[in-house]
């Protein structure tokens, strides 16, 4: 027998049902699944393609609104986060604030710092201020003496000062003043307070009340504070120039020198610069030359200070007008130039309108000179 036969043989005597596939049932359903998804849907198709459009159109509009929803809330969490997390940053870190003030006086006060120190504009600041010392007298119902009030007046003359509203800056000194004065503490703030009303009285022309309160400043000065004294004399000592009493200003003016710290360069300038001018009203032009060019030299030391910016302009302005009166025009227009220069660096338009002045004024003269020279 043939071995095709014999394999013939044996196919034949084997069962049907062995022959069927062996799969089991979760393979076939699976299988299904897979083949049902394969499958592809009939299109469908609309008999009115303006539904058809406008559904599209709403679709896409819910979409675009749930993007801009999404977006809104995340910037507005983003803003709120960032907006406490700078309120926090300034009470905890920078500068912190009376708690029986309140959520809202505080919040203000921390606008107001900004407004102070970060982005200067004192007259936000003192409106912010302003706002929170009314809150503090008449919904906190906080007393009139204490530290907090008296706190909050000092800091809104401060600001009303820097703003350029003088009489306003003025009454809230006073008021801090006369309420340091009742409580009879002998601090430094006190007689601080009173140099700061000198100071303003001092800027208004009214010398009969500047001269009051710095001579009672400086006769209360008990504690050794050889700073404040220096400002103090300083002060006193402009008052007496500004009224052509020279007698009576160089004394204090030396005693400034004598007195003054050496770290404060800016001051020891200033004090220079006076008796530069001083002289200057005196008739000793050399002394007055001598002065000016030794407060430029300290002016030099910290040129970051405002101070010694703005005493390094008026410095350089004079000593270009001494050397202008002596003939000496070009030294005379270089000094002209660096006021100018001084007058960009702290942006005091008032000043550096007026050294631009006095520069363009001397090119004149300078440029009359050269064409007389030129025609001989």
């Amino acid at each position: 027998m043939s071995l095709a036969r014999i394999a013939n043989t044996f196919r034949l005597t084997i069962p049907k049902q062995t022959l069927r596939p062996c799969l089991n049932k979760r393979f076939l359903s699976t299988n299904r699944t897979f083949i049902t998804r394969q499958q592809q849907k009939d299109p469908n198709f609309s008999t009115n393609p303006y539904n058809e459009a406008m559904n599209n159109v709403k679709a896409q509009a819910k979409l675009v609104a749930k993007m801009t929803g999404y977006t809104i809330l995340s910037m507005s969490t983003a803003i709120a986060f960032v907006w406490q997390a700078s309120h926090w940053y300034i009470e905890y870190v920078m500068h912190s604030t009376p708690s029986e003030l309140g959520y809202q006086a505080r919040n203000l006060l921390h606008g107001a710092y900004i407004r102070e120190s970060i982005a200067p504009d004192y007259e936000v600041a003192s409106f912010y201020v302003r706002k929170a010392l009314r809150i503090a007298l008449e919904e906190k119902k906080l007393d009139e003496s204490s530290d907090t009030v008296i706190e909050l007046r000092l800091r809104l003359a401060h600001d009303e000062a820097h703003a350029g509203n003088l009489l306003d800056a003025i009454t809230e000194y006073t008021r801090a003043w006369k309420l340091l004065l009742d409580k009879k503490q002998d601090t430094i703030l006190l007689v601080e307070t009173a140099k700061h009303i000198g100071d303003l009285y001092l800027r208004i022309g009214d010398f009969g009340h500047a001269e009051e309160f710095l001579a009672w400043s400086l006769h209360n000065l008990k504690e050794r504070d050889t700073l404040l004294q220096s400002k103090i004399t300083l002060t006193l000592a402009s008052l007496y120039a500004m009224q052509r009493n020279f007698k009576l200003a160089l004394p204090l003016l030396s005693q400034t020198l004598k007195t003054v710290p050496e770290e404060a360069v800016c001051l020891k300038a200033i004090a220079q610069n006076q008796l530069s001018e001083s002289m200057f009203g005196l008739g000793k032009l050399d002394e007055s030359m001598g002065w000016a060019q030794a407060a430029l030299e300290s002016c030099a030391k910290d040129v970051k200070d405002q101070d010694c910016l703005e005493c390094g302009g008026v410095a350089s302005n004079n000593l270009g007008r001494l050397l202008e009166l002596k003939g000496e025009f070009e030294k005379a227009l270089d000094h002209y130039n660096q006021a100018v220069t001084y007058s960009l660096s702290v942006r005091d338009s008032d000043s550096h309108a007026r050294y631009v002045l006095n520069a363009e004024r001397l090119k004149d003269i300078l440029a009359v000179k050269q064409l007389e020279e030129q025609k001989k």
